[in-house]
């Protein structure tokens, strides 16, 4: 089915080019002819004209000798007879005088002993009753006939390599790229999510079309992988928080004592605490990176986000002994207010966890070009560097031992917030510490 387009589209096209030369074909063959038929006929009135004044001037025996004469000269082609009054041929080169009706012709096919309409040829009767025949064959118009047919297969030959072969080309290259595109659905509809369109340069339509594809499957192959990651982290991550979960509650049922039962309760009451946050964080980082929170974007003034947040944990902050030390010159950006407070938020809660006691939490807020970067600094230990790039991943908890605080979907969030807002989350040394980078497009 890919093929039978192109050679339906050739076979069009070659037959509109076969009309347009046989219309200008049949044009020039008609015009020529015709011009033919009127210069010989102009030609052979003046011919008339001039043997008349010649029988006038000189007499019949000097026309006589003058068409018997121009008879020998003249060629082939040229036609040239002179008859009496009962057309029997006096002078000239045809065997016989042609049937016809009687009276002068102007001029008009004439049958002959060599085959009718051979010959043009003009015929006038002179005063003393004799007649004069002055024509041509057939043979400049046949010539002429055969020499267009000859341009015109020429003409033809060098059209179609000008017109259909540039357009065989390009309709080939046209499936190529159809072929392409459709081989690309076909191995995304039976789960093949890495396929990908091949791009060959260039800065045609198809070629846009490949690009906007191949960034639409990388979407596409980047949200199901997502998804597909979050499956299995909450498969393995919450076994654990509903294993502790199940332990509580089957410890307050079997516990004799109220205050352990109360103990038991709690506990429980925190792991289900836990478990809902994790489902809640999965939910909002779901819709970052689907893009169906832009809906909600509004123009945000960060400085006063900044100076929210930091009241928020200003009490934290004095329980662990840190000063917040807080830049932030007036800025404004498009964006999504609640989850920039969330990821905000979750930057200073995990630098307030990690500060040591008696440091200093920096939050800065500064414009770079088109961009806005948001910084929080602390004088913690920092994670290494070879273990950034899993520190955002869903469920990470460097660190953490086997303590409970936290699902490890802090820094995951904060990086689906930079990406629905066009940035990135970036993690740096801050000698000693970490300083997260929250980069957002302005």
């Amino acid at each position: 089915m890919v093929w039978r387009v192109p050679v339906l589209a050739i076979v069009f096209a070659a037959l509109i080019v076969i009309a347009a030369s046989a219309s200008a074909l049949w044009m020039v063959d008609a015009t020529g002819q015709a011009l033919i038929n009127r210069l010989e006929r102009e030609s052979a009135t003046t011919e008339l004209d001039m043997y008349a004044e010649m029988r006038r001037e000189e007499g019949a025996e000097a026309l006589v000798r003058e068409v018997a004469r121009h008879a020998r000269v003249a060629g082939e082609h040229h036609v040239v007879a002179l008859a009496d009054k009962d057309r029997k041929l006096l002078a000239g080169n045809l065997s016989s005088w042609p049937l016809m009706p009687q009276g002068d012709t102007a001029w008009s096919p004439l049958p002959t002993d060599e085959g009718p309409d051979v010959i043009h040829a003009a015929i006038r009767t002179l005063p003393d009753g004799v007649h004069l025949l002055v024509g041509r064959d057939d043979s400049m118009r046949e010539a002429f006939s055969e020499t267009v047919q000859w341009v015109a297969l020429l003409a033809i030959f060098i059209v179609a390599l000008a017109c259909l072969l540039p357009s065989a080309v390009l309709i080939a290259l046209s499936a190529r790229s159809v072929r392409d595109l459709s081989s690309t659905a076909r191995k995304i509809s039976s789960g093949e999510f890495s396929a990908r369109t091949p791009i060959h340069g260039g800065t045609g339509p198809f070629e846009s079309i490949a690009q906007a594809q191949n960034a639409m499957l990388d979407r596409i192959e980047h949200l199901v992988t997502g998804l597909k990651t979050v499956t299995d982290s909450l498969a393995h991550d919450l076994r654990t928080p509903l294993a502790r979960l199940r332990s509580s509650l089957e410890s307050g049922i079997a516990a004799s004592d109220q205050g352990e039962k109360q103990t038991a309760l709690e506990d429980a009451l925190a792991e289900t605490n836990r478990t809902i946050l994790a489902f809640s964080s999965l939910i909002d980082i779901a819709r970052a990176e689907g893009g169906i929170s832009r809906d909600a974007m509004t123009r945000v003034d960060l400085a006063a986000l900044i100076r929210d947040v930091t009241e928020l944990f200003q009490p934290l902050a004095e329980e662990h002994d840190l000063e917040m030390n807080v830049e932030a010159p007036p800025s404004e950006i498009l964006g999504h207010k609640p989850l920039l407070m969330q990821a905000l938020g979750n930057l200073v809660d995990n630098a307030i966890k990690h500060a040591p006691p008696g440091s200093r939490l920096d939050l800065s807020l500064a414009r770079e070009g088109e961009d806005v970067r948001i910084v929080v600094a602390d004088h913690g230990p920092g994670i290494p560097a070879d273990k950034r790039a899993d520190a955002v991943k869903r469920f990470q908890r460097l660190g953490a031992g086997d303590t409970p605080e936290g699902v490890g979907l802090g820094l995951a969030i904060v990086e689906a917030c930079a990406h629905l807002h066009q940035g990135s989350l970036t993690l740096e040394d801050n000698h000693p510490g970490l300083k997260a980078a929250l980069i957002l497009r302005g």
